[in-house]
Formats: structure tokens, sequence, C-alpha cells
């Protein structure tokens, strides 16, 4: 029947079918159409869909199949019955093969080793899937969305049941996330369009410097935080007053209340000078007052819902960046507005939604600089791991988070496989980046950089992949990227590995002493296999760029729509 339909549509489309070489196929026809004459065995080569099989390249895995999603246009302006296009594409999820079996085990593994770590694991499933799967960059993509989604629903489960290891509140750092998330968008935002632009070679070449120093770093500070929690605890076994010291260090609720009225009878007695200016009773009542308002905020942090605050923004920030992408796309069949790329609507509403960004990321930072003056106010005993919102801290933070925004979620070398994908899903672009890599593994060593404590920059890395990836993925799915076999599975697969990997951490934790520097050595270890990985996937792509003839140099934005546009989607 394939066979069939693939000749009725071919014999009428034969006339308007571009030339090309199979020396430049990838150039000259895209990822998912074969360069091969028509009829088979004659004379001169054309850009046209798959037959049968044997014309598939990518391996044993590359089958030719009907593909709903692409109607061919040419059928219905000759009169012909509109039949969907034949492609390359993956074979389906049954029968099973050895390709399979494997992966999915090695998705699990993955899955685990990422759990702990909060960074997602792009830099490890997206070679997974394509080295093991076979699947092509433009797939590999959205299904590792899909396996980091299920990871992050496992994650939140674990770790709202978790407290904070200081202090009687969520171990997740709502405020953090709401301070990061929008510059991270931001960042993704232009990522995206500078992989578009860059050469795969230096996006590779650039991706595998910035995860090797990464990884490096990351592990010379948990190697430092393993020397010194031995050390304590060599000191804690030889002296039964270092023990009373680390015991006074994670205060009971009394102990807490009691530290709290202290302190706000401390901050009573330094106040300013109209403070100091009044008369004895005056100053009492004011000290209660700051002391009630002290012990009811320090009562609301510890309910979940009074982090609704900070998730709510969140929320609706993603939707308003949902609907701008829509209206823009990528390309002109993707806009709700009929937009072309490179068009001055084009430029306003990518400008549009730069600004939303800019402006809600200026918004928050005032709210958090307000409640942090309030909290100082009232005598808020501040940790040593707290992220204080000052001027300097609300200022260099977001800055930082649009580097790990650059390097979100894009395929990881192939820069047609990036456009490929964009314009498949052209609203999965707030969470789709220059590197191919997602932004928690920058952003989680970059939470250990401020200070915070391993257990909450992990969980609070975690919790801001929940958003970027169930986004991604629901875009990809509205658009018709994702393979709903594949996906449903590897679903189940990151949430089954993610669980076995947050009870296995927290078995070596009790027995290390709840050791963070587990956590800190963790990151490091993903974080440097993502590097090896994600290098021997680039530069494998890059080499297969070049043996197609595909251009080496920089190159428009726009020049997928400019070439053919939608012929490069699968």
């Amino acid at each position: 029947m394939l066979f069939a339909f693939a000749e009725s549509w071919l014999s009428a489309r034969v006339v308007s079918a571009a030339p090309c070489s199979p020396s430049t196929q990838l150039s000259d026809c895209g990822p998912i159409h074969i360069c091969a004459p028509w009829p088979k065995g004659t004379d001169g080569n054309i850009c046209r869909p798959c037959v049968d099989d044997s014309e598939c390249e990518g391996g044993p895995e590359m089958e030719c199949h009907i593909d709903v999603a692409h109607e061919w246009a040419f059928a219905t302006s000759h009169g012909l019955p509109p039949l969907s296009e034949a492609v390359c594409a993956h074979k389906s999820l049954l029968p099973l093969d050895l390709h399979d079996t494997v992966g999915f085990s090695l998705t699990i593994v993955a899955s685990a080793l990422a759990s702990g770590s909060g960074i997602g694991g792009g830099g490890l499933l997206i070679p997974l899937l394509i080295l093991v799967f076979g699947f092509p960059e433009r797939r590999a993509t959205p299904l590792s969305n899909v396996v980091i989604l299920g990871g992050a629903v496992a994650n939140l489960g674990f770790n709202l049941c978790k407290p904070h290891p200081s202090r009687r509140k969520p171990l997740i750092a709502f405020e953090v996330a709401l301070m990061m998330e929008p510059m991270t968008m931001l960042g993704a935002l232009v990522g995206t369009t500078l992989n578009k632009i860059f050469p795969s070679w230096l996006t590779t070449l650039m991706l595998v410097l910035l995860l090797s120093f990464t990884a490096l770093r990351t592990w010379a500070k948990g190697r430092e935080r393993w020397d010194k929690e031995r050390a304590r605890l060599r000191c804690a076994a030889d002296e039964s007053q270092q023990s009373g010291l680390l015991a006074a260090e994670q205060p009971s609720a009394a102990s807490e209340r009691s530290s709290v009225l202290n302190l706000a009878g401390a901050a009573a007695a330094g106040a300013d000078l109209r403070t100091a200016s009044l008369d004895e009773e005056e100053a009492e009542a004011a000290a209660r007052r700051r002391s009630g308002q002290l012990e009811a905020l320090m009562r609301a942090e510890r309910r979940l819902r009074h982090y609704a605050r900070d998730v709510f923004p969140l929320l609706v920030l993603l939707v308003a960046c949902f609907a701008l992408s829509l209206l823009r796309g990528t390309s002109r069949s993707h806009s709700l507005l009929d937009v072309s790329c490179g068009s001055p609507a084009y430029l306003a509403l990518w400008a549009a939604q730069l600004l939303l960004l800019v402006a809600a990321s200026l918004a928050i930072r005032a709210a958090l600089m307000r409640r942090h003056a309030r909290r100082r106010e009232i005598g808020y005993p501040f940790l040593p791991d707290d992220v204080e919102w000052t001027v300097s801290n609300t200022t260099l933070y977001p800055l930082l988070c649009v580097g790990a925004g650059l390097c979100a979620g894009a395929p990881p070398a192939r820069r047609r496989a990036v456009r490929a994908a964009s314009m498949t899903c052209p609203t999965a672009e707030s969470s789709v980046g220059m590197f191919g890599i997602g932004g928690g593994i920058v952003k989680g060593p970059l939470m250990l950089e401020m200070g915070m404590l391993p257990a909450v920059s992990s969980a609070t890395a975690s919790f801001m992949i929940l958003f970027t990836s169930a986004t991604a993925a629901l875009n990809f799915a509205l658009f018709g990227a994702l393979d709903p076999q594949y996906a449903g599975v590897l679903f189940c697969a990151g949430l089954a590995g993610t669980c076995a990997g947050q009870l296995g951490l927290d078995w070596l934790l009790r027995r290390l002493g709840a050791s963070q520097s587990l956590i800190v050595l963790l990151i490091a270890v993903v974080i440097g296999l993502s590097a090896a990985m994600m290098g021997v996937v680039g530069t494998i792509a890059v080499v297969e760029e070049v043996r197609h003839g595909v251009p080496q140099g920089f190159h428009s934005i726009c020049a997928t729509e400019a070439s053919g546009g939608d012929r490069y989607i699968e």
C-alpha cells in the first residue's frame, strides 16, 4: 500500500522536485527527503520522499513511513486526492529490538544519575537517544524533554516532602527560582537565534569547553566541601563538645522561636534614631510588634501555600511567552499572523518577547528587594546559605542566568536540526538555546557559587526544570514533533530512574552522615559525562555535515525559510 501511494503522488510531484547531488543531500534536500533518481533506475537525482526502507540512511532503525503530518499541496492543486508524504523516520516502538532494550535501560541509569544533581540530564539523554536509539537530532530533543519532565515530576514529589537542612521551611528556594527563570528564558531566546547563525563546529567547541570548565570547577568545590565535612566528623568523634556544637546548628522549633525573640530584641535595641528617641514603653511595644511580625513570617514560611505568590508569576510569564511565540512563529506556515522570518512584524514580536522578559525581571527584582528590606526591618535571622536580595545580588545573578539560558535545550550540533526543531515547535523557543543542554546544567553550579546548600540548589534547579521541560514537551506535542509511543515509555523511564536515584542518594547520605558534598560531586560527574558525550555527538554531526557538503561558515537566521522552509521539517 505504501508503494502504491508513493508512486501515485511521486509521478505528479516529479515535475517540481528540485535537482540535487548525493554528496550534498543534507543541504539540498533537508533531513527527511532523499536525493535519488525518479523513476528508480533512471539518470538524474531529485529531492523526493522515500519509497521503501532501503532508501533511508541512518541505520536499521530508520524506515520509510507515510507521515500524516505532511500533506502534498501539489496533489490538491492538480486535482489529486490529498495524500500524506512518505518520509524516512524512526521505526515504531513495537516490536522492541536490542537498541530499544539497551536504550531504555541506559535512560533509567542516566535519570538516576541526574536525579540528585538537579540538572536535568539533557547532556546525557540527547546523545543516548541519538547513538543508542538511533533517533535523528530533531526527534531526540523532544524525547529528551519528555524524559526530563518525568524526572522533574518525580523530583518535585520527593523535594516537597523534604525539609530544609537548616530551618523549618521547604527545601525548594522558590524566590531564587522566581528571580532566575525570566532571565534564563531571555537567554534561551537569544541563544536560539545565535544557534541558527553559528556554524556547528563552533557551537560544539564552545559547548565542550564550557562543560569541561564547569565540571572541573564543581568537582574542586565538591572535594573542598568533602574534606571539610570529613574533618568535622573526625573532630566530632574525638571531642564530645564538638558534637554539641554540630547539633546546635539545626535548632528545634522551641530554640528557633527563642532565637527569633532574641534577635528581634537585638534589632529593636539597635534600631534607627527615631526608635531610640521613644520612651521605654514605646520601645518595648515596638520590639513586641516586630517580634510578632517575625514569628508570623516564619510560621508562614513553613506552609507551601505561602509560596504561591512566587509560582503564579512564573506561570503567567510562561503563558505570555507561549502566546507571543505562536503569533511570531519561526516560519510563515507556523505563524498565526502569517508573519515571515525577518519581516518588521517578526522582529517586532521578537523584541516584544524580549522586553516582556526584561520587564518581568525588573518587577520581580523590585518586589524581592522590598521583601528583603522588610525582613531586615523586623530582624529576620538570615542564615549563611540564604540568598539576600541586595542591589548587587539582584543585578549580578539574573545577568548570569542569561548565560545559563544561552546553553539551554536545542539539538547538540547540527544547525539544520536546530532549525527543524524550532520550526516544528516555534513556541519551544523559550526553552531552546545555543548549545543543546538544559539550563539547569549551568544554573546548578551557579547556585552553589551563590553559597546555597547543595541540597537546596539541587531541589531548586529541579523545580525550574519542571517549568521549562513541561512547556517544551507540551509545545512539541502540539506541533506533532513527539513520537507518542516512545514518549510514553521514556516518560515512565525518566520517572522510574529518578525515583530510584533519589532513594539511592538518600540512603548514601544517611550512610555518610548527610554529606552535602556528595551532591556537589554528583553534579560534577554528570556535567563531565555530558561534556564527553555531547562532544562525541557534536563531532560526528560536524563530520557528517562536511561529508554532505553543508557550509561551515556563519549563516543567516532566515536561511531555512529562504531555501525551502518546511521541507526541512519532519
